[in-house]
């Protein structure tokens, strides 16, 4: 039996799943049609953001992939200037409300109304279907290179999926105690298996990763990739590089990376950053990969007086100097920095034609920070300074750029700093958070502290509650939805309870 009632309706035998469309199984008797299945069903879809807003918000609502992933951290903080919200007469903190002020349910409303979790059947709807594709690739026979070819991007995307459950719903990595902490249920076969689930360990979950991404590589080595919107082999190493690296396998991350950096080491040089342009775009040097969509565009809506703006901790990081600094983030009409990663801004008439996500955008930069961290938790400061250093050439102009040379806990802290620098709102921060607490060699923990402001027409705004993530907080992990621990009957176990933060 499967483990999630949203989708027991789906796939409650291989015939019934996906029978709509020419995607359906039923017809995936060629490797064209498979790979349509694999486009629509298998890669998470990246909508246009070049609607009006009610659109924008309809997609956020409908569309996303973990659109609170990034409101959760120490990089965000609430703007709230007045009453009026924007023209669009919207609170942008509202959809994320539950995720921002860390309540016992996350998907609850500012008035505590619950809502439910529709990420987790998202997620294993889409492994489900990858399951299934990388399977069928393995049956037919028409065209083996580019069955190859799909199986390699399903292994990738399966891989990819349950790195991020294993990191929102679970803790990280532990080399002590992964062999026993609960991790997320684990399920790799391409049929319904009748039997109630439960949540695999997460260095299980790990090592089927770890497997995915092996075999992956083999079968997309030598493929052209067909756009940024397919995996290719340097998808694959930079993610094995990420899940090495949170794994505290240090020589395989490093050697993940050089990978990277060999095949696809040109950064984009800000020096030629021109304003109002996308930073993250398929035309960047050093885009790799993305899918999903980009929820950090309506989370920091241009002009929105109640909002979210980056917290005045990370804009400290930046030095006057750092181009990143104004092609992150624009100072908008109403006195708030925003997100201009991907440019979007009605008021200039700039609406992207083309979706770039905000927490699953692979690019060469994240390649550097992982050797350096790698190297530098080696002990090899010559490689892991080298790598920081190539970096930073492309974030400064050339008369301003200062090469770095630290060693031991400095070196480590630097390189953490550059990567909140570089990867802000991409997707990282509260996954890097959690398994900064667990390093064996350079263990980091802090409180993260959030305000949450009320807003009325009679009154000006004010703070209502200020609210505090303490390490090891269990509101690091998100709740096992409860339908699937009903549907189990309790094979499925839930996480520690979450504080009541109710204000």
């Amino acid at each position: 039996m499967l483990f999630f009632l949203p989708v027991i309706l789906l796939i409650s035998g291989c015939k019934k799943f996906l029978t709509s469309d020419s995607q359906d199984l039923q017809y995936a008797d060629t490797y064209t049609k498979l790979d349509e299945l694999l486009v629509g069903s298998g890669y998470e879809q990246h909508p246009a953001q070049d609607g009006a807003y009610d659109d924008m918000f309809s997609t956020y609502e409908t569309q996303m992939y973990f659109p609170w992933l990034n409101v959760m951290d120490d990089d965000i903080t609430e703007f709230v200037s007045g009453f009026d919200y924007n023209s669009y007469g919207r609170d942008t903190r509202e959809e994320v409300f539950g995720f921002y002020t860390w309540q016992s349910n996350p998907f609850v409303s500012s008035s505590y109304v619950p809502g439910t979790d529709d990420m987790w059947p998202k997620v294993y709807t889409a492994i489900n279907a990858v399951n299934i594709i990388a399977e069928k690739a393995t049956q037919l026979n028409d065209n083996p290179t580019q069955l190859r070819r799909i199986r390699g991007e399903a292994l990738f995307l399966r891989a990819g999926y349950y790195f991020d459950m294993v990191n929102l719903y679970a803790g990280a990595y532990n080399k002590a105690t992964a062999a026993t902490d609960m991790g997320v249920p684990l399920k790799i076969t391409d049929f319904v298996e009748d039997r109630f689930f439960s949540r695999s360990t997460i260095d299980s979950v790990y090592r089927q990763i770890v497997a995915d991404l092996a075999e992956a590589e083999t079968d997309l080595t030598g493929v052209t990739q067909k756009n940024i919107y397919h995996a290719d082999i340097n998808a694959v190493n930079l993610l094995q590089s990420r899940v090495f690296l949170y794994m505290q396998d240090w020589s395989d991350a490093s050697t993940a990376a050089d990978k990277v950096i060999a095949r696809k080491g040109t950064l984009y040089n800000l020096a030629g950053y021109q304003h109002q342009t996308s930073f993250l775009s398929s035309a960047s040097p050093e885009a790799i990969f993305t899918q999903g969509g980009n929820a950090m565009i309506y989370n920091m809506l241009e002009g929105a007086t109640v909002s979210f703006c980056p917290s005045p901790e990370l804009m400290n990081l930046y030095t006057s100097t750092d181009l990143r600094k104004n092609a992150f983030f624009e100072l908008d009409e109403v006195g708030k920095y925003r997100y201009i990663k991907v440019y979007r801004s009605v008021a200039a008439n700039i609406l992207p034609t083309e979706t770039y996500s905000d927490n699953f955008f692979l690019r060469t930069a994240e390649a550097y920070l992982n050797k350096a961290e790698a190297a530098a938790m080696m002990g090899n400061t010559v490689a892991a300074n080298q790598a920081i250093n190539t970096l930073r050439q492309a974030r400064f102009l050339a008369k301003d750029f200062q090469p770095v040379s630290y060693s031991g806990g400095q070196l480590v802290d630097f390189i953490r700093d550059e990567r909140r620098r570089e990867l802000c709102f991409e997707g990282d921060r509260w996954f890097d958070l959690k398994r900064y607490a667990v390093n064996t060699q350079y263990p980091f923990s802090e409180s993260i502290v959030h305000t949450y402001s009320k807003t009325d027409e009679n009154v000006a705004p004010y703070i209502a509650a200020t609210l505090t993530l303490a390490p090891n907080d269990p509101a690091y992990l998100i709740p096992i939805p409860a339908p699937a621990i009903t549907f189990n009957q309790g094979a499925l176990k839930q996480n520690p309870t979450r504080p009541n933060r109710q204000f």
